[in-house]
């Protein structure tokens, strides 16, 4: 792991769903302190985009059992996230702004539950549009591209990578229809859940701003 600060105790935060366009979109924050840091570095956390689905969700049922006072998640699931990024549209806003806005209630909430004030978090958006909503509030901020070189941030996005691919699991149970992962080779099975449960039930399952819509709805050519 690459050293980018010399905290000793420390917040890392990332998100997993941004780029799928079935499930949830997930943003989870982790604390790294003295009392658990050489554990996390014998379970070799790295970034979860490194290791298979079986390592990650091996290492994060291991962090929510051993530390699950140092994780906060949340998640938008697919009808929830329609609708804020309707609003949000409405006013101006994009993606961007509601992550920053997940990004900044797990900081909080985890802050609050610790008193930690340092925060490292991987950078999502070109411009930091994530240190203006908290500088009133004391914190000391790192936006780093490749943020999962750091250990939490690390942790952070293996507990959202499992949390997203166990959402994306359960909605396709409740729907009976395996949902895939990712933007690729999704509009068939776009096309086959509307044959099943309609058009209307789409916006249950996939985020709907996405250009595929257009193709899964046979607006646009494939």
């Amino acid at each position: 792991m690459d050293k980018l600060h010399n905290w000793k105790e420390w917040i890392g935060t990332d998100e997993s769903g941004k780029g799928d366009y079935f499930g949830p979109l997930v943003v989870t924050a982790v604390l790294v302190n003295p009392d658990c840091i050489e554990e996390f570095r014998k379970q070799e956390i790295v970034d979860g985009k490194k290791i298979t689905l079986k390592r990650i969700q091996k290492i994060a049922e291991w962090l929510w059992q051993h530390y699950e006072d140092n994780i906060v998640v949340i998640k938008k699931l697919p009808r929830d996230y329609n609708s804020v990024y309707e609003k949000m549209k409405k006013e101006n806003k994009n993606l961007n702004d509601m992550l920053a806005d997940m990004h900044i209630e797990t900081i909080r909430r985890l802050s609050i539950q610790t008193g930690i004030k340092n925060v490292i978090i991987d950078k999502f958006s070109y411009h930091d549009i994530i240190t203006p909503r908290l500088e009133n509030n004391n914190f000391q901020l790192e936006l780093v591209t490749g943020g999962e070189r750091d250990i939490a941030v690390a942790a952070a996005s293996i507990i959202a990578r499992d949390t997203f691919r166990r959402e994306l699991t359960s909605l396709s149970q409740t729907y009976n229809l395996d949902l895939p992962p990712g933007a690729n080779n999704v509009i068939n099975v776009g096309r086959e859940f509307m044959r099943i449960h309609g058009e209307e039930n789409l916006k249950n399952v996939v985020k709907l701003h996405f250009k595929t819509t257009k193709q899964v709805l046979n607006q646009e050519s494939d």
